[in-house]
């Protein structure tokens, strides 16, 4: 539309750049997340959709943990969709491979690698990292605490 923005990160030009690139509350959200989760928070919770230009409303998203909790979901949500559309496998039913992907972002990136991995036949199964595996690890305890 004819606006220059300045040559830097979305998160340096939209949002506090002395915070670009950080993450924030329960979930360590950072605000460009929880804009890309909006759409689809809004259809699931009833939240209206959140835009770049109300800063402080993505950041009270990103915070509240009343509201953080629903784009964390997402988050993973997301994840579990990317594997089950890119790679073709159902990753819902191990939380550590989950908690690896929100840990480790990028979920569609890595399951086109994954779904070009096993095409080659260098993988067999995603698999966990330190986290993701520690979230096995202490499922029984995690799912008491819910």
């Amino acid at each position: 539309d004819g606006v220059r923005y300045p040559d830097k990160t979305f998160n340096e030009a939209f949002f506090q750049p002395l915070f670009a690139g950080q993450s924030f509350g329960l979930g360590q959200l950072s605000p460009l997340t929880v804009l890309k989760m909006s759409d689809r928070v809004s259809r699931v919770s009833g939240f209206r959709k959140l835009t770049a230009r109300d800063a402080q409303e993505v950041y009270r998203a990103t915070m509240d943990p009343n509201r953080s909790l629903h784009y964390m979901a997402a988050v993973l949500r997301d994840a579990i969709d990317a594997y089950k559309s890119v790679a073709g496998v159902d990753i819902s039913k191990n939380p550590g491979l989950t908690a690896t992907l929100y840990n480790l972002g990028d979920p569609w990136s890595r399951a086109s690698q994954y779904r070009r991995r096993r095409a080659a036949g260098t993988s067999r199964w995603p698999h966990e990292n330190y986290y993701g595996w520690l979230v096995n690890a202490r499922i029984d305890v995690l799912r008491s605490l819910l």
